[in-house]
């Protein structure tokens, strides 16, 4: 008996090491954001899939599109994307607040339509469309991005937003 239990707590001793070791490794990060875009405010920087980064000529408006949504108290992460008339909106709301997402919604949508009328606004607080927009943002960044590929990812988010409706 005495023989038995010392094998067991060898091999029991062994099990935890081989498991810390184990999760210990797994922890390493790829370097993606989209990784952790659900858990973790990503902050993107607001992006125009014909000029990139905000441009000059429309003074900063995906920046004021971006800061008007993370003005609102119960959002804590916002993504931009902008293509020609058209605006993605996607955002992550505070977990206490997501009984309240209909209204949120309907409160972003009407803000943003009173301050920018010249734009039509695809807001959505989905994680799925949030998640495609870091990718696309993602893909922006990239210098030699194909506007093309751009524009079908675009249309992409905007299907998936037809499908929420």
């Amino acid at each position: 008996m005495f023989r038995q239990g010392r094998y067991f707590y060898g091999s029991l001793i062994f099990f935890v090491v081989a498991l810390c070791l184990l999760t210990a490794c797994s922890s390493q990060e790829d370097g993606k954001t989209e990784n952790l875009a659900l858990i973790k405010r990503t902050n993107p920087e607001p992006m125009d899939i014909i000029n990139g980064m905000d441009h000059e000529d429309e003074k900063g408006l995906i920046s004021k599109v971006k800061e008007a949504v993370a003005n609102e108290d119960t959002i804590y992460d916002v993504i931009v994307v902008k293509n020609g008339k058209k605006i993605i909106v996607a955002y992550k709301v505070k977990h206490l607040q997501r009984f309240h997402m209909k209204k949120i919604e309907k409160t972003v949508t009407g803000n943003l339509e009173e301050k920018f009328p010249k734009y039509e606004f695809i807001v959505s607080s989905d994680y799925k469309i949030f998640l495609e927009s870091v990718r696309l943002n993602e893909l922006l960044k990239k210098k030699d991005v194909p506007e093309k590929k751009a524009r079908e990812k675009f249309k992409e988010i905007e299907g998936l937003q037809k499908e929420l409706i």
